[in-house]
Parts: C-alpha cells; sequence; structure tokens
C-alpha cells in the first residue's frame, strides 16, 4: 500500500485541457425539436382539452317591471368541444398555440331546459349547433430553480385569445319564444343573450383553466430533464447530475441545452493511475435542424450528447472502481490451470504439472474512453486493461503472468417502435482486442507466443466466462405522453469535430406506455423487468427516474463488468 501510495504522488497531473475530477460541462448535451417535430407534439393539444364541460345550473332575476318580475333558470346544460385542428409553431422567443374548435350546446337527443316564471311561465328545451371558436396563445420557455433547487424548464402561457361567431340561428328552443322576448325587450334583453351569456361564462372558465393545463403539461414532459442522483453499478458509485443550462426557441425550432457532472470517489485500485480529470474537447454544438449524411431529414427530435460528458461518465466509473474485479477459485466459474495453459499456449504448464486453482484479477490502469467515428453507434476505447493470472506456487500465491489489452468495443443503440424498449446492445469481437505481455518473469523469452496464443484463445474465454453478459444489454422502456411518443431512432457522429453522439428520433401515436398496460416494462414484451406499479402513463424504465437520453451514454464497457463475483 505505501508504494502504491508513493507511485500516486507521481501520477501525472491533469492537463490544463482536461475536465477535472466531477466538473460541471455547461454543455453536456442538447435536446432539440425541428418544427416538424413541434408539429406532432400539436397532436396532444385535443388530450388538453375536455370534450364536455358541463353548465352549472343557474337561476337569476332577469327582468323587474312594475307590474310583476321574471325569474330565468338554466338546467342540464352542457358544452361539447371537438378539436378540429391545432398547431403550435415556433417563433423567435415564444411558441404560437392555435387551435380550432366546434362547439355545441347540448343536443336535440339531449337539451337543456330554460325555466322562466314571473310575469310568463314557460319551459323551454333547446339546444344550440355546433359553431367554431378559435383558441390563440402563446408559451415562452425558460430555465428557472426548481422545488429542489435544481434548475428546471419553466413554461409561461401567455394571455388567451378566443373568439366565436354565434348566430340566433344555431338555437333551438322548443317554446313559445315570441311572448318570452316581448317581455324581456322591455328591459333590452333577448332570450338569445341570456344563452349566450351563459355559454361566455363557460367558455371564459374553460380558457382559464387552460393556461395552467397547458404550463403543466409542458413543464411534466421535461420534469425528468433535471435529475441528481447516485448510480451504483455493482458496488461502484457514481453520482451524475444533470439539468437545462439554456433554452432558445426560434422559427427552425426549440433547443434545449443541458449541463452535467459525473463524479465518483476514487477507488484504491486505480488510485495509482488517476490522471486527475478526463479529455476535454468542448468543440461547438451542431446547428438547430442540422442533420448528418445518412439521417431521415427532417428529424423530429435530436437529441446530442458530447463526449466530453461521455468521457467523463467513464472516467468517473472507472475511477469508481468499476473495472476492478476479481475471478477467484469457487466461484461461479472453475478457474484452473487449464485455463492459463489455454491463453498461453502451454507456456508454463511445466509450472503446474497437476491442475491448480487459479485467479484472474483486472488492474484498469487506464479509463475508457468514447468514440463515435468507429463501426458501432459509439465504439468504447479500452485503454490498458491488464489481466493478472494467478496460482499457489511453491506454497505461495504467485503471480505467473499479466497481460495488457488495449483496443475497442462497440455499443449500439436499438430502439422497438411498437414497446419503446431502447436497448444498448455490447458488441465485442476479441480480433479487435490487442494482447501485450506485461509480466512473465518465469518464461520472458516466450511473450510473443503467450501474446498470439491469447489472441486466439481470449474469445473462448470471453465465451465461457462472461458470455452471459454480452449477450444482455442495458434496457430502457421509454415514456410516452397521451400516446404520443418515439417510433423509430437513427444514430450518427455529429458536429463539426464529429465529437458528439447525435440521436435522430420521429415522434407519433404509439401504443406504448399509455396506461392501459406496461407495455416494455416486463414479460409481455421483453422489454425489461421495470416496475410498472406505478403505471406506464408516467412510463416504465429500467432505470426509473433517469430520462431516456442517459441511456445513449456510452456505459457497454461498464455493462460488460459490472457483474463480479
Amino acid at each position: 500500500m505505501t508504494f502504491i501510495a508513493g507511485l500516486a504522488l507521481f501520477s501525472a497531473p491533469a492537463h490544463a485541457e482536461d475536465w477535472a475530477p466531477g466538473a460541471f460541462i455547461e454543455e453536456a448535451l442538447y435536446a432539440d425539436v425541428t418544427p416538424q417535430g413541434i408539429d406532432s407534439v400539436a397532436l396532444l393539444v385535443p388530450s388538453l382539452l375536455p370534450s364536455e364541460i358541463e353548465i352549472p345550473d343557474t337561476s337569476q332575476e332577469v327582468v323587474d317591471i312594475w307590474v310583476c318580475s321574471e325569474d330565468f333558470s338554466l338546467t342540464g346544460g352542457w358544452v361539447g368541444i371537438q378539436v378540429v385542428d391545432a398547431s403550435i409553431t415556433p417563433g423567435n422567443g415564444v411558441l404560437e398555440v392555435d387551435a380550432s374548435l366546434m362547439v355545441n350546446v347540448n343536443n336535440s337527443s339531449d337539451p337543456f331546459n330554460l325555466s322562466f316564471s314571473g310575469c310568463i311561465d314557460s319551459d323551454c328545451p333547446g339546444y344550440v349547433d355546433p359553431f367554431p371558436v378559435t383558441i390563440h396563445t402563446t408559451i415562452a420557455l425558460d430555465v428557472a430553480p426548481g422545488p429542489d433547487g435544481l434548475p428546471v424548464l419553466d413554461a409561461t402561457v401567455g394571455d388567451i385569445e378566443l373568439s366565436y361567431s354565434l348566430t340566433n340561428d344555431a338555437i333551438h328552443l322548443d317554446c313559445f319564444i315570441q311572448d318570452i322576448e316581448d317581455v324581456l325587450g322591455w328591459v333590452g334583453l333577448s332570450i338569445y343573450d341570456l344563452i349566450i351569456d351563459q355559454l361566455a361564462g363557460t367558455l371564459d372558465d374553460l380558457t382559464a383553466d387552460l393556461a395552467p393545463t397547458l404550463e403543466e403539461t409542458v413543464e411534466e414532459a421535461f420534469g425528468s430533464a433535471s435529475i441528481s442522483q447516485d448510480i451504483d453499478l455493482n458496488g461502484a458509485v457514481a453520482h451524475i447530475s444533470l439539468y437545462p443550462t439554456d433554452v432558445g426557441i426560434q422559427p427552425s425550432g426549440v433547443r434545449i441545452v443541458m449541463g452535467g457532472a459525473v463524479s465518483g470517489d476514487v477507488a484504491t485500485c486505480v488510485a495509482a493511475f488517476d490522471p486527475g480529470g478526463s479529455a476535454k474537447t468542448a468543440t461547438a454544438m451542431p446547428a438547430l435542424g442540422y442533420a448528418p449524411s445518412g439521417i431521415r431529414s427532417p428529424y423530429h427530435l435530436g437529441i446530442g450528447v458530447s463526449d466530453d460528458f461521455a468521457n467523463q461518465a467513464l472516467y468517473a466509473l472507472w475511477r469508481s472502481g468499476l473495472l476492478c474485479y476479481t475471478l477467484a477459485p469457487g466461484g461461479e466459474f472453475p478457474l484452473d490451470t487449464s485455463i492459463l495453459n489455454l491463453l498461453t499456449g502451454d507456456v508454463f504448464a511445466s509450472l503446474f504439472p497437476e491442475a491448480l486453482p487459479v485467479t484472474l484479477r483486472t488492474l484498469p490502469r487506464g479509463a475508457p474512453t468514447a468514440n463515435y467515428t468507429g463501426p458501432s453507434d459509439v465504439d468504447l476505447n479500452l485503454n490498458d486493461l491488464d489481466l493478472e493470472l494467478y496460482a499457489d506456487l511453491d506454497g505461495r500465491q504467485a503471480r505467473i503472468t499479466s497481460v495488457t489489452l488495449n483496443g475497442t468495443a462497440g455499443a449500439n443503440l436499438n430502439l422497438d417502435g411498437a414497446t419503446g424498449a431502447l436497448a444498448v446492445d455490447i458488441a465485442i469481437d476479441p480480433a479487435n482486442l490487442v494482447p501485450t505481455v506485461r509480466y512473465n518473469e518465469f518464461y520472458p523469452d516466450s511473450n510473443a507466443t503467450i501474446e498470439a496464443s491469447f489472441s486466439s484463445a481470449f474469445g473462448s474465454l470471453l465465451d465461457t466466462i462472461v458470455g452471459s453478459l454480452l449477450g444482455d444489454a442495458i434496457s430502457f422502456t421509454l415514456p410516452s405522453i397521451s400516446g404520443l411518443g418515439l417510433q423509430s431512432l437513427e444514430t450518427s457522429a455529429t458536429g463539426d469535430a464529429e465529437d458528439w453522439l447525435g440521436a435522430y428520433a420521429m415522434v407519433g401515436s404509439v401504443t406504448y406506455g399509455d396506461g392501459s398496460s406496461c407495455g416494455g416494462c416486463g414479460g409481455d414484451t421483453g422489454g425489461g423487468s421495470s416496475d410498472c406499479s406505478s403505471g406506464c402513463s408516467s412510463g416504465c424504465s429500467a432505470a426509473p427516474g433517469v430520462p431516456f437520453w442517459v441511456g445513449l451514454l456510452p456505459l457497454g464497457l461498464a455493462v460488460l463488468l459490472r457483474r463480479r463475483p
């Protein structure tokens, strides 16, 4: 331990261009919604408006003439609402929201009742034919402190403008209308005015309720954008913070910029090798609406993850000791010297005439890093991962050999548009891992033999020991909002330096996560074993509370080694 501590004193400090451990990255990722995507979001508008509103029963004195008074009451009234068209258009700093409605009051089979008493006693059942109503308002977005202190997106709905034209011809009444009109005419009123006044009050109540509903819906849609929580992967704990730092609305769409940081305490096993930070490239985000070659355009939703943030996440998990593990004798896989001989081409066979237990340990001397320009959606660079093999020799536990692996593994994002399951599939080809003998005290002249044998045999070791892990994947089930969700997903490197991972999605009507069943959350769809006890209307996820773009982080290598005996 003293020796390791001494090495730590001489470990290279963070370079000026590196991110210090846990440093906050202002532009960690972004989310773009194009005008076409905003059009698809307009499909939500009908769900924000009730299809029917009850008109409260009312009664009042409407005429007081010196010879009599006339009282009026309306009972059994309701308003039907049908959304004919809705649009949300990005402008300069605000979203312009417009809706065209057809509104009726009761109908011929279920009329309201107007009752008059006093000068004239009469009941007037009636209804109002559908008539057009238009609604216009604006929505502004800003970053503001949330209830827990973390910045969140705050929506502000402007004044709601409601207009309609209703003529007497649309109002149908079954009574002696002229007699009532003569009485009301003494004070300049009309039976039609009474109906329209009652309807106007109901529509005013509707618009008053619409503003907070719109604000709540927009804020709920981004409610999981701000997170601060620990990620525990098999005892390696890292803390992730992610929240909006900027939001802008322009005619080309909406961009939300997210800042974030991933941090973790340094584990003893890597303390001597900690460089003191992760690489910084900090290149500019691509323009809003930009689509790399081969990506369907225009897309609806685009999410970009910077390699700075991905590398910081990988560094934090590495620093927390995620890649330090031991496969010891007596574990779930019986390691012995036959494995040693297989990997090293029988170089050490003479040392072990009989099979003896073997312990395999990893010593990750470098943090893995992400690359977006390789054959996979994300290529994970494996940097100086030592595999150390120990066995009993001359009555003591001795290190027989140590082989360093460098190379790449792949992580691919796959979305099942039917279930909403987003899987991060891990692809490791042993041919892409280059072995180098780092320690061989017993037969130093046989390093070339060991490296050649290791290259050919390591694939069998992977299939045998961690084959189940290679077939496993991180799986998130995406939420839907009122039946609206992601239908497809494409990925590509983006940005001038191709150091942003772009994920481009189409948005539309989906059946998953609609609250009717836990689609994608369990055995029904193969989407995982997530807890659906809270219902799917808010989305079921393999990592509850984590927004789906966290699944875009290149944590594939962490998945491979997330279980240790």
